[in-house]
């Protein structure tokens, strides 16, 4: 009978081991999950598992532009999966600028979106999903608000894993007589000396889809101007809406044995209506689990055609708990 009992014993144990085992290698595979500007823009077809918390409350950019600009920017983050395959998530972005940007910091906006994963990858199909955010811009001089829809598929190869994003937005700019940016003193390469000046659409208080899904213009908290030539077609204070689109390629090689995973991504988006040319960025970057709970990521990147040539950096940690609503 006591023989008996400890075999009781030494299975119950098996079992919450095994049962311990599993729930932590299910965790340490949070590395591989892609989202959006953590670390990089292209983001995989995989939403957070249901449960899921997701607190990304150490995102840090750092940008370091034209003319010897800089530009920080906080984002935390909090996403959840509320349904299988289904994640939501608000996001927070926080801008500091140069000196001569009125408002030089504050709160953009808020943002918050949802994806939905339509299916997982099989041997002939890659996994395929949807998401879609609203960002709400805030400030004395707040533009309407932004919409977006995004798709994302992810194919897993040999080497590594490959995924595609494509996106569509809206954003607005108010025409005025006066234009923010004129030409430094010094030409740089990239910057539209010479033509007509643009609005402040670089850099991470622009192009805020560096997280989630949208076309986030934390420049919204500063009204944002046509050049001159608009005012024909618009008083100034007029508020106009145009449309931006995204379109970009990410790989990805995981190295499982030390949790790590090693990306890059390249990527064009167009913000039309301002006769802005189309903007390209390349990224390359780490993600790396940290413990079974946190992920950590950085990438380093180069916006190396557009309204004016920029270098940046992210850095992040994600912390994940399961939480049954």
């Amino acid at each position: 009978m006591f023989f008996g009992t400890r075999v009781r014993w030494w299975l119950m144990a098996l079992e919450i081991s095994v049962a311990s085992g599993a729930t932590s290698a299910r965790a340490q595979s949070s590395y591989r999950n892609l989202d959006a500007g953590f670390p990089v823009r292209v983001e995989d077809a995989t939403a957070t598992e249901r449960y899921s918390l997701d607190l990304d409350f150490l995102n840090l950019r750092y940008d370091e532009l034209s003319n010897l600009r800089t530009r920080f920017q906080y984002e935390p983050q909090v996403s959840y999966g509320i349904l299988p395959r289904t994640e939501a998530w608000v996001r927070l972005p926080i801008f500091y600028r140069e000196r001569d940007a009125a408002p030089r910091a504050g709160v953009a906006g808020v943002g918050a979106g949802a994806m939905y994963q339509f299916n997982l990858e099989t041997q002939h199909l890659p996994s395929f999903a949807l998401g879609s955010e609203v960002f709400l811009p805030t400030g004395p001089h707040a533009l309407p608000a932004s919409f977006s829809l995004r798709g994302m598929a992810t194919r897993s190869f040999s080497p590594g894993r490959v995924h595609l994003n494509g996106s569509i937005a809206t954003y607005s700019v108010r025409a005025g007589p006066t234009l923010i940016i004129t030409c430094p003193p010094q030409p740089v390469p990239g910057f539209p000396c010479g033509g007509s000046p643009l609005p402040p659409l670089d850099g991470p208080c622009a192009i805020g889809p560096g997280a989630g899904l949208a076309a986030a213009f934390s420049c919204a908290a500063q009204p944002a101007e046509l050049p001159q030539r608009s005012a024909v077609l618009a008083a100034p204070g007029d508020i106009e809406k145009h449309n931006h689109w995204f379109l970009g390629m990410g790989m990805d090689k995981a190295f499982p044995l030390s949790s790590t995973l090693l990306l890059a991504d390249f990527f064009a988006e167009k913000f039309e209506g301002i006769g802005r040319e189309t903007d390209l960025t390349a990224e390359v970057g780490a993600r790396h689990q940290l413990t079974p709970q946190a992920v950590i990521g950085g990438a380093l990147g180069r916006h190396f055609r557009g309204a004016g040539f920029s270098t940046f950096i992210t850095l992040g940690m994600t912390i994940s708990h399961a939480l049954q609503l």
